[in-house]
C-alpha cells in the first residue's frame, strides 16, 4: 500500500495522470465524430475503440513513461529504499493497474451518458462489468510493456502493441479466441456490450453472444498475468541496474 502511494507521490502532475482521462475523452470524441447521424451507435463505437486500440495504447504509453521516470533519477528510489526490488516493482504494476481502471470508469461514465442522449443499444449493468472485466484482462499487458519499455524503448513497444492487438481482432471471433490473449479482452466483452469484435453490434442469436467465454477468459488472462509479472520481476531483480 504505501509502495503505491508513493507511485501516486511520483506521479502526481506528470503526463501519466494526465494521460489516463486524455485518452478515454479522445476516444469519446473519436467516437462522436464517427458516429454524427447514426442511431444506437455512440457507446458502440466509443467502447469498441478504447478496448481494441485506444485501452492498450494508452497502457504502452503510461507504462514507458513510468520506465523513463525511473531512468531519469538512475533508480534512485530503488536503490535507497530498504526494501526488495520485486516488491518496489510489484507496487508499480499494482499502481498501473489501477490507472487502467480509473481510465475504463472514465470512459464508462462517457459512454453511458453519452449513449443516453445519443442512443445506444448497450446495456449498462453490462458495461458497468465490463469495466472489471476489461481492466482484469489488460493487465498482462503491463509488464510485458514494462520490459519492452526498459530493454528496447518506446517505437519497438508500440509495433509490438500495434501488432499483438491486430491479431487479437483477427483471431477474437474464431473458436481459437483462447490461445491468443490479445483476443481474450475483445471476445469475453462482446456478451457484455452486444459488440463485436469489429465494432459492429451482435444480432440476437450470435454465437460470440454466450457468456460462458468470461470465466474462462477472465482465468486464462489472470494467468498470462501472473507469468508475465513473474518473468519480468526476474529479470528486472537480476539485470544489473545502470
Amino acid at each position: 500500500t504505501n509502495i503505491i502511494r508513493a507511485e501516486f507521490l511520483k506521479s502526481k502532475r506528470t503526463m501519466s495522470s494526465k494521460l489516463i482521462v486524455v485518452f478515454p475523452i479522445i476516444t469519446l470524441v473519436m467516437a462522436f465524430v464517427l458516429t454524427l447521424g447514426m442511431t444506437n451507435a455512440y457507446a458502440e463505437s466509443a467502447w469498441n475503440w478504447w478496448y481494441v486500440l485506444l485501452l492498450p495504447g494508452m497502457i504502452a504509453i503510461v507504462s514507458y513513461l513510468s520506465v523513463i521516470r525511473e531512468k531519469k533519477n538512475g533508480y534512485y528510489n530503488i536503490k535507497t529504499l530498504p526494501m526488495e526490488q520485486r516488491k518496489l516493482m510489484l507496487g508499480k504494476i499494482a499502481y498501473l493497474g489501477i490507472l487502467v481502471l480509473v481510465s475504463n470508469v472514465v470512459l464508462f461514465a462517457g459512454a453511458t451518458v453519452g449513449g443516453a442522449i445519443l442512443t445506444t443499444s448497450i446495456p449498462v449493468i453490462g458495461a458497468a462489468i465490463t469495466v472489471v472485466v476489461l481492466t482484469i484482462t489488460e493487465l498482462w499487458q503491463i509488464p510485458l510493456f514494462l520490459f519492452l519499455s526498459e530493454k528496447f524503448g518506446m517505437v519497438v513497444e508500440l509495433m509490438v502493441c500495434l501488432f499483438i492487438n491486430v491479431l487479437g481482432i483477427i483471431v477474437a471471433p474464431s473458436e481459437k479466441w483462447f490461445i491468443l490473449v490479445s483476443a481474450i479482452s475483445m471476445r469475453v466483452v462482446t456478451p457484455l456490450l452486444h459488440v463485436l469484435p469489429n465494432g459492429l453490434r451482435a444480432q440476437a442469436g450470435e454465437p460470440l453472444l454466450s457468456s460462458f467465454v468470461i470465466l474462462p477468459g477472465i482465468l486464462i488472462a489472470l494467468a498470462h498475468f501472473m507469468l508475465l509479472t513473474y518473468l519480468y520481476l526476474n529479470w528486472f531483480e537480476k539485470r544489473e541496474v545502470k
